[in-house]
């Protein structure tokens, strides 16, 4: 079972295999700016598990990780994910829209679903716990 760090680094890490090759330093910037931890917004597994389920007894429920795009330094990158050009001349482009390509990526998608799954798994021993408290 994949840890939320490592579901954040393997998003970071199809971001750059995804993003465009020739583009001057976009992938290496990429690659740095797209971390586990900070796509986490600086948190570990832990940390980031442990807002989730305050979060979802204050009766709210976020869950956010941040892909940048445009790393400072390779601002263009910005283009090549979401070109502002018309549509029609890129549509058959596979390097335009990287970051929704890494997110929408079965491999991805399949190891963000069983995180999801064993992340239920524990709010609910969580929440069986706190009314097995509660009942004693």
């Amino acid at each position: 079972m994949a840890t939320l760090l490592q579901v954040a680094q393997r998003l970071g890490d199809l971001t750059v295999a995804k993003a465009p090759k020739k583009t001057g330093n976009l992938k290496s910037k990429l690659r740095s700016a797209n971390t586990g931890r900070k796509i986490l917004s600086g948190m570990n597994s832990a940390q980031a598990e442990k807002a989730i389920i305050e979060d979802l007894k204050s009766g709210t429920y976020t869950f956010e990780m941040q892909v940048e795009v445009a790393p400072q330094g390779a601002e263009y990158g910005k283009f090549w994910n979401d070109p502002a050009t018309d549509k029609s001349r890129t549509k058959h482009r596979p390097e335009f829209n990287f970051a929704d390509q890494a997110y929408l990526d079965p491999g991805f998608q399949a190891m963000f679903n069983e995180y999801i799954d064993t992340l239920t798994d524990k709010v609910a021993a969580s929440i069986a716990k706190a009314i097995d408290k509660e009942l004693k």
